[in-house]
Formats: C-alpha cells, structure tokens, sequence
C-alpha cells in the first residue's frame, strides 16, 4: 500500500481529494481544515463533523413559549440570510450576536449606546436584517395593548444562540468554521418538514 502522501511515513488509507492521493488517519484529523484545505464534499470531512454535532452535549433550554417562538423565527432569518451567503461562518454569527447582546443589555438598562458594527460587510447585513425584524417583532402588542415580546425575551433568545455557537468552536476545532450554522439549518428543515408532515395529517 501507498505512503501517506502528507507524512510519508504511515500508510495511506483514505482518498484525499485536497491532496489527490491517499492520506494516513493521523494525518487526515491533525491536518483537516488546518494545513488541509479540505472540500465541503469530502467524506471524512463530513463524518467529522457529523460526529462533532453528536458529542457536543446541549443542556435543556427553559425558554417561555413565547421565547420559543422567537428563537424560532431568529433561527428562521439566519436560514434565509445563509442562501445568499452559504460561506458564511460561525465566528461571524457570533460577532453578530455578542454586538445584539451589548445592545440590547444596553437598552435594558436605558443607557444610550451607538450602533455597534460586525467587521464584515456579510455580518453587519445580517445584523441590520435582524435589528429590522427584531424592531417589527417588538412593537407588536397583545389584547391588552402590551408587548409581546420584551427586552428580556430577546436577550434570552441571543444568549442561547451566543453560548451554543460557543460550544461548538470550542470543541469542535478541526471540523470547520461553519459546524454550528449547518446545525442550525438542520434544525430549520427539521421543524419545516415536521410542520408538514402534520400539515398533511
């Protein structure tokens, strides 16, 4: 069998499309995404990560109906945002997020803070998408004429989102810069093709 074409010195055991030859195990976790620029349709990427996605452990949300719904409809504008922008990465969402969070705390406290901006063009669209919707959600008011959703209720949406996205960079280093976005557009289609089924039903 074939050396490694990486280290040459293990044997090559798997089909390495970045490098176009075969590649030792080793080689292929240490290197990934690293010293690799791997494609987002290799095997070995993908089983990475789906394996990444199956060990990072989610503790149990409490979240309000309410503040489900809005969790749903936050996960709901960065599915759409991601069909224009596929490549975008987790490390930006996140930036995205941590500024909404300042901002919104912020508010919660009455103090005045200027308009805080992501450092990529992509990310600060994507924020203002957001600011726009949040603002639309937040004027909607209830029989009684009060919010629906309040301050606290999207701080704790934001969090969440900010804590998860977390996680899964930390522990989930050489499985790309997208894992928890393609989480999240699992989660969307998941809920989508459930609604549905019970649709049809």
């Amino acid at each position: 069998m074939a050396k490694c074409i990486s280290c040459n010195k293990r044997k090559g055991k798997r089909n390495c499309p970045a490098l176009g030859g075969l590649i030792c195990a080793e080689c292929c976790g240490t290197k990934r995404l690293v010293s690799i620029n791997c494609p987002n349709n290799c095997v070995y990427l993908k089983e990475a990560q789906i394996y990444s996605i199956q060990r990072v452990e989610e503790k149990p949300v409490d979240f309000s109906r309410k503040q489900w719904d809005l969790f749903l409809i936050f996960e709901g504008l960065v599915y759409k945002f991601l069909q224009e922008f596929p490549n975008f990465t987790d490390e930006e969402l996140l930036e995205v997020l941590t500024l909404l969070e300042k901002e919104y705390q912020t508010r919660k406290k009455n103090l005045f803070l200027p308009p805080l901006h992501p450092k990529s063009s992509r990310a600060l669209k994507l924020k203002t998408l957001l600011e726009e919707e949040f603002a639309r959600i937040g004027r909607e008011v209830n029989e009684l004429g009060l919010p629906i959703f309040t301050l606290e209720d999207f701080i704790k949406v934001l969090s969440y989102e900010k804590e998860r996205i977390e996680k899964y960079m930390q522990e989930n280093r050489n499985a790309g810069n997208n894992l928890f976005l393609q989480v999240l557009r699992s989660e969307v289609e998941l809920i989508a093709m459930q609604r549905n089924k019970g649709a049809i039903k």
